[in-house]
């Protein structure tokens, strides 16, 4: 992304030297000058284009120097100063170099090893893509929302913009009298100016905090301010809890305030750490980039993400739940403990991520986090499985990489992982050990060497630990197990053999070796056990305890980050034994059908064999475990001759447990009956198309669109777990009418997730005309920036859509990639990828794409990821017996 350079003024005194541009620092700053403290005052107004701040930055220079190097961005420097530790002040000059925002500051003349001070007058815009300091409008309402991580501090406020400098902040902001204004920490005091116009708030010092957690807040905000936190056995003060969203949204906080004190608590439990941070706001921004921010002690959501009322779908309590107890994690994963370096990030997410399904688990039963947890891994391994997918722990060569980085890889593999481990050694060692990671650098930054440190010497195992999860850090790919049961006497013996899970037609040279924990479950009459093995070698012999077993799992509880691969009667009296097995388990079994599938090894007929036995499982997880790759079967395989009896077979499957479950949700109902629902309608609705249950839902969506009567469009008339596809339905069905409905309610509308449910329906027409007006729509002031992905994701989804969608992007790429969030540019490619499945496909990305990969950030690694997963996706297809599928169908067609 090309930046503006900095606006400058400040002169630099005759003789300093002038830096040569090969030797500015665009990846990490010098090691020899380090932020001691920041002081900060902006000037915030959101009804304005830009702010004023001023800015005063502590500094310890090792070595004598001539100038700094830190980092800015798209400001206009007023003033620079520095102060040396004799307190003599002298004028110094800004320079920028390069567009990612490294900043010169060059002294009148060389200064000793010492103390300094920087001081900075400046102003600067308030940013156009959710980044660093931005504005939303809301109506006539106008908010300023910061958005720091990864890198766009330097937008903000001159910095050391790096997560290794970690330093107190001093805040204080002018805003306009009749705004709210709230920061990280609780304010100290308030003055008004002599016109009464403005107040200037000053915050309490924050403990050490790097530039990325930085933030605040200034607009007409409700807040909702609940009981403190009481004291407990690990934290001795109350902790103030608020909870804040945009104006009229009070009333929709209650949720969240309910739910924090007791995530509070379980994070304090578990760590024997208090909350670190003086407070805890939880603000819902009417437009964010991210799901959620865990700045210290200001957690920042898209509304969405945080607001709840009595109409709110069950799914979405539920999210709010998760979102906000991996966002609290963070308060110690990330916050108290920050990583130096952006390679290590997966501490951060990784840690929350598991953090928040041992919350879920403990505080939330009804949610089954650990098949939320799976079904997230099983995405993860989809990624893992191509050849240019990334390293939990990659090398960080440039601002590309630093995005790229918050991915499935570092989210859910690495929370995998830490499972995994976790499961090897017993909860209770693994919590010592990250206890004692925590308390060794609280406050302060750790790497992976140092956690791996601290989980090797609780575990017990010596080398064998630190290698295994080095072994999962440093290198890509999913282990593939192949497993070998031998009976002799009574006695079991298992043959293990490692290599790396490739689909179909993938090919490496490479021969990766793991140290693998498998955990296997063994079989026997109306009982099993579990034992584990460590896998090291590419392939080893184990010793099993106890008689041959009638069938056995190679992952017990489903904990491990491998996919197995059994011998034909191994899987199939695995199979015939499912009912035996644990949710998760179950899923790990279909998931071994279907990775099997896309290794080549296992038939169509065999995987739409294995549907009808999970079809009926209590769990909805396990129930649509396969529903992903009969969609698959149905679009790349079928076709106008098999299609109709597939969609026939699979309806008489689903469809009658979709009437038993009626048609909304009812009062007490196990959320596992409302989820299952949801999921069926969906499939049922939006692949198979069956027109039944398009009727019913058209009904629900014609009334909240209020096409037959009934006054203004009022989406509270639709089931709400439903009523995203059930507008989908109607949009679809109902043609210009009910598109300029939905349209018109998105306007008027001011609630965030109902207007992502009505810009989905408007982006799933398939009109062509209607879809034209859709596309040309989301680029329009109408729709937010963060919100515009819902359109085009939807206009992706149907088939009719795809190739006037390519075209096009084709002729907008330009204003398409300028709204884009820089989290959001590198996965374009993939936005655009349903459906294209073959080499020809591929190909035309490459060369519309290829070209313009470098105006995207991290663009080279969305692309080659989107273009291997359509290459792989067209050898499996052309692989594949569609003589063997027509036969299957054939044989199970209604007579």
């Amino acid at each position: 992304m090309r930046m503006r350079a900095l606006i400058l003024s400040s002169l630099l005194a005759s003789g300093a030297a002038v830096a040569k541009e090969e030797g500015v620092p665009t990846g990490k700053l010098p090691a020899d000058v380090a932020p001691l403290h920041y002081a900060l005052h902006l000037t915030v107004d959101p009804r304005r284009d830009r702010f004023d701040g001023e800015a005063r930055i502590r500094v310890r220079l090792a070595k004598a120097s001539d100038h700094v190097w830190l980092h800015a961005q798209q400001m206009n420097i007023r003033a620079a100063r520095v102060t040396d530790a004799a307190g003599a002040t002298s004028d110094a000059q800004a320079v920028a170099h390069a567009d990612g925002g490294v900043l010169e500051v060059r002294f009148a003349h060389r200064l000793a090893a010492q103390e300094v001070e920087l001081a900075f007058d400046y102003d600067a815009p308030f940013n156009g893509q959710l980044e660093g300091v931005y504005k939303v409008k809301v109506g006539d309402d106008a908010y300023a929302v910061t958005q720091m991580e990864p890198v766009s501090a330097r937008l903000a406020f001159p910095g050391f913009d790096e997560p290794r400098f970690k330093v107190p902040f001093d805040l204080a902001l002018t805003v306009p009298v009749q705004d709210v204004a709230v920061a990280n920490t609780r304010p100290l005091r308030e003055e008004k100016s002599a016109d009464a116009k403005w107040k200037t708030i000053a915050y309490a010092t924050t403990p050490p905090l790097p530039t990325y957690l930085v933030a605040f807040a200034v607009g007409p905000w409700d807040v909702a301010e609940a009981a403190p936190i009481p004291p407990n056995a690990v934290r001795k003060s109350a902790l103030p809890l608020r909870a804040i969203g945009p104006r009229g949204s009070k009333d929709k906080l209650a949720w969240a305030l309910e739910v924090a004190p007791a995530i509070v608590k379980f994070y304090e439990d578990y760590t024997a750490q208090p909350y670190p941070f003086d407070k805890l706001d939880l603000l819902g921004a009417p437009d964010f980039s991210a799901g959620a921010m865990e700045n210290a002690g200001l957690i920042i959501y898209r509304d969405a993400y945080l607001l709840t009322d009595a109409h709110s779908a069950a799914d979405h309590y539920r999210s709010v739940f998760n979102i906000e107890a991996h966002e609290i994690a963070h308060q110690w994963y990330g916050d108290l403990v920050t990583v130096p370096w952006w390679d290590d990030i997966w501490l951060n997410e990784a840690y929350a991520t598991w953090g928040q399904a041992k919350a879920t688990s403990a505080l939330r039963p009804e949610y089954h986090a650990d098949l939320e947890s799976l079904e997230a891994r099983l995405y993860a391994m989809a990624n893992d499985s191509l050849l240019s997918t990334r390293k939990i722990r990659q090398p960080i060569l440039g601002r590309g990489d630093i995005e790229t980085a918050f991915d499935s890889i570092t989210y859910q593999k690495g929370a995998a992982v830490l499972a995994m481990f976790e499961r090897w050694v017993g909860e209770d060692t693994f919590r010592k050990g990250m206890r004692e990671y925590l308390a060794s650098h609280a406050f302060g930054s750790g790497s992976s060497d140092d956690l791996i440190a601290s989980l090797t010497q609780a575990s017990g195992k010596g080398d064998a630990f630190a290698k295994g999860m080095r072994s999962f850090l440093d290198q890509p790919g999913v282990p593939l197990v192949r497993s070998e049961l031998a009976c002799n006497a009574g006695k079991a013996t298992l043959k293990l053999a490692q290599s790396r899970y490739l689909p179909y037609g993938v090919l490496s040279k490479d021969a990766p070796r793991w140290g693998v924990p498998v955990c296997a479950r063994f079989g026997r009459g109306g009982g099993s056990d579990a034992q584990c093995f460590l896998l090291e070698r590419p392939e080893q012999q184990f010793d099993v305890a106890g008689s041959c077993p009638d069938w056995y799992l190679p992952n017990a509880d489903a904990r491990g980050y491998y996919r197995f691969d059994l011998a034909a009667d191994d899987l199939g009296r695995l199979g015939a034994a499912a009912a035996k097995l644990s949710a998760p388990e179950q899923l790990v079994y279909a998931d071994a059908v279907d990775s099997g599938f896309r290794r080549g090894s296992v038939s169509a007929g065999a995987l739409l064999d294995a549907m009808p036995p999970l079809a009926g499982a209590d769990m909805p997880q396990v129930a649509t475990a396969l529903l992903g790759r009969y969609e698959w079967i149905r679009e790349h395989l079928a076709d106008a001759a098999t299609r109709p009896a597939l969609d026939a077979w699979v309806t008489r499957l689903y469809a009658p447990r979709l009437v038993r479950l009626g048609w909304r949700r009812k009062d007490g109902e196990p959320g596992t009956d409302t989820a299952m629902r949801t999921r069926i309608a969906e499939f049922l609705a939006m692949v198979v198309r069956d027109p039944a249950t398009r009727a019913e839902l058209a009904k629900q969506g014609r009334a909240a669109l209020a096409l037959d009567g009934g006054g203004k469009p009022d989406l509270t008339r639709a089931d709400a777990d439903l009523l995203v596809t059930a507008l989908k339905v109607t949009v679809q069905d109902g043609g210009e009418p009910a598109f300029d409905a939905a349209q018109g309610a998105f306007e008027a509308d001011r609630d965030t997730t109902e207007r992502y449910a009505l810009l989905g329906a408007l982006g799933a027409t398939r009109d062509p005309a209607l879809g034209a007006r859709a596309r040309d729509y989301g680029l329009s002031a109408a729709v937010q920036i963060g919100e515009m992905g819902r359109l085009y994701e939807a206009q992706a989804d149907e088939p009719e859509n795809r190739a006037a969608l390519w075209q096009w992007l084709t002729q907008h790429f330009a204003a398409y990639r300028k709204r884009l969030p820089p989290f959001a540019q590198a996965w374009l490619p993939k936005t655009f990828s349903p459906g294209r499945c073959s080499v020809a496909d591929a190909d035309e990305m490459s060369a519309f794409l290829a070209p313009r990969a470098k105006d995207l950030i991290g663009g080279d690694r969305g692309l080659g990821q989107a273009l291997e997963g359509i290459r792989q996706c067209g050898a499996l297809r052309e692989h594949v017996d569609r003589k063997a599928l027509a036969e299957w169908v054939a044989a199970h067609a209604v007579k």
